[in-house]
């Protein structure tokens, strides 16, 4: 079967010059040997759509049918080019979460501009009051908050804004690389712990746990620089300054002390890249569950029903933990690395990990990474992100749950903390 296409979303106000660059980009990619399939919004309307109004809702449903022939055309390794208005911001996300590889591209100019320019005479009449629910004249726009690229096509030239977005699809393509070379570092350092275990057996498990760590550490630090020469890396062996535009933050071996247990299969390894300020890429293995995540496939489960289940270390299980079980009313699940945890919530044994009390990057990086591309909540305890790669490599808390979860789970954390800072 072939790689799934990527989908790029020109997003933007009428006259932008979305189809133009759409159709510059199609031309570009059929050159280069790209199977290459534009979605225009008028011409999918026209096709697919006529029954549709402007209103709210038949905006977001066409965006959702677009989407969907999008994913059917990704799906086969087509490069799907999608050119359409889709003003709400909420719909536009959710074609994005159901999506493989996307890139959503802001194509904007002033409305002045726009007004200026005018090439079907819309403007014109929605100024006029002839046409209700103009988007940026009667209706609303919501910008991307997070975009791939941001073209500014009153300052460039169709060309040129082609160029760009053939240059984001480029470093796109290198970052999927990076996607499966996480897993691959992964997956064989993992074995190469199994296999450590079955040689050297248990008789003694603090000198396991010291081979793990550097046997791991070495082999993850000797492939990273042959693969990528010139990139970073913090490692809970050797935690660096945290420079470099491209950094790979691994814990060879999470769970130390569950790994030098023979009944033990609750530790990881970790391996991640924070890439231009972002978690751009990562794996975790759980070696003795013969279980690999990556940010390329990871797929978060749905809560159970039940009561709310928080992980936590099953050797000491943090306060803030169990006052979040009391306010939440829910029950802590015990168990050893903090990979694992987070890796419990994605796999929906627990509902909730939150730790107060520091951890390094590398304890969290990967795990967060692949949590994250599945579409989980993560975040600091107050909620705001959670910012890798700096100097010191103390990360002083998070917390990782599901997107619907995560205003209810913030609330209960500010009120068990108010509730100790009036005990204090």
């Amino acid at each position: 079967m072939s790689a799934p296409g990527t989908v790029i979303w020109l997003t933007g106000l009428s006259g932008a010059g979305k189809s133009t660059i759409a159709r510059l980009l199609a031309a570009e990619l059929d050159r280069a040997g790209t199977p290459t399939e534009v979605l225009d919004g008028d011409e999918v309307r026209a096709a697919l759509s006529t029954e549709l109004g402007f209103a709210k809702r038949d905006r977001d449903t066409q965006v959702r049918r677009v989407g969907y022939l999008a994913k059917l055309l990704a799906r086969h390794g087509v490069t799907v080019i999608v050119a359409l208005i889709s003003p709400y911001r909420e719909a536009r996300d959710a074609v994005r979460a159901s999506l493989g590889p996307f890139l959503e591209v802001h194509i904007r100019a002033p409305l002045d501009e726009l007004i200026n320019r005018d090439p079907k005479g819309l403007y014109r009449r929605a100024l006029a009051g002839e046409i209700s629910g103009f988007t940026g004249i009667s209706d609303p726009y919501e910008p991307p908050l997070h975009p791939e690229l941001v073209i500014d096509t009153d300052l460039c030239d169709p060309d040129t804004a082609t160029a760009r977005i053939l240059a984001l699809l480029q470093r796109s393509a290198d970052t999927g690389s990076d996607h499966i070379l996480a897993g691959d570092l992964a997956a064989a350092a993992g074995k190469r712990l199994l296999d450590l275990r079955a040689e050297q057996g248990f008789d003694a498990p603090d000198d396991l746990r010291e081979a793990g760590d550097k046997q791991a550490h070495a082999f993850l630090a000797d492939r990273i620089a042959e693969h990528r020469p010139g990139d970073q890396l913090r490692s809970e062996e050797s935690p660096g300054d945290g420079t470099g535009s491209r950094l790979w933050i691994v814990d060879p071996l999470d769970g130390t002390r569950e790994f030098g247990e023979p009944d033990r299969s609750d530790w990881a390894v970790h391996v991640a890249l924070w890439r231009d300020g972002k978690l751009a890429a990562g794996a975790v293995a759980l070696p003795a569950r013969d279980l690999l995540l990556t940010t390329r496939d990871a797929v978060a489960r749905p809560r159970s029903p039940g009561r709310f289940r928080i992980a936590v270390s099953r050797t000491r299980p943090p306060a803030l933990a169990e006052a979040l079980a009391a306010e939440l009313d829910g029950d802590l699940v015990p168990m050893g690395s903090a990979g694992v945890k987070i890796v419990s919530v994605l796999l929906g044994d627990t509902d909730l990990y939150v730790h107060g009390g520091g951890q390094h990057e590398w304890d969290s990086a990967a795990p967060v990474a692949v949590a994250t591309a599945a579409g989980l909540h993560a975040s600091r305890l107050d909620g705001s992100a959670l910012v890798y790669g700096r100097p010191d490599a103390w990360l002083p808390d998070l917390l990782v749950c599901r997107p619907d979860d995560a205003d209810r789970v913030l609330a209960a954390v500010r009120a068990v903390s108010a509730l100790e800072e009036e005990k204090a």
